[in-house]
């Protein structure tokens, strides 16, 4: 008994376990291609994924970084447009305010000057009046040019 049993462990073997294994194996190996396949696919897939991402994100700072930049140029210009008429202006009001000073200032020394004037003519009279009015006195003779006798008015 022994013998067959050994005979029949042995065909077992060959026949239906050996077989199976070997199928088992084919399986094994043609699953382990099929996940080497698969993480391969997936490693290609992140790979191309992370470039175009990678891309992407590079032109987006690209065009990020040339709007800054044209955007600092027209505030640049801009505000030395904005400073230059500033400044004209300044000029401006200032050549406006000197002009008007000057003018007002000519003004206040014309009318002093006439003014200046009138009491110059109004003391001048007065002299010349006194002088004809008190030469008769006894105590000392006035004597006083007639030159501004003219235009002298007694009332």
């Amino acid at each position: 008994m022994m013998k067959e049993n050994i005979e029949d462990i042995s065909r077992f073997l060959k026949f239906e376990l050996v077989p199976d294994v070997k199928i088992n194996n084919g399986h094994i190996e043609e699953s382990f291609n099929l996940t080497l396949k698969t993480a391969y696919n997936i490693l290609d897939y992140v790979e191309k994924s992370m470039t175009e991402t990678a891309d992407k994100v590079q032109k987006t700072f690209e065009t990020m970084a040339s709007n800054i930049t044209q955007n600092l140029e027209e505030i640049m210009q801009k505000s030395s447009s904005n400073l230059n008429a500033l400044q004209k202006l300044t000029i401006d009001n200032e050549l406006a305010i000197a002009n008007d000073f000057t003018t007002k200032l000519n003004n206040l020394v014309a009318k002093i000057d006439t003014r200046m004037k009138q009491h110059e003519d109004f003391i001048t009279t007065s002299v010349a009046v006194c002088a004809e009015a008190f030469s008769h006195m006894s105590r000392g003779t006035v004597k006083y040019a007639s030159l501004f006798l003219n235009s002298v008015l007694i009332k």
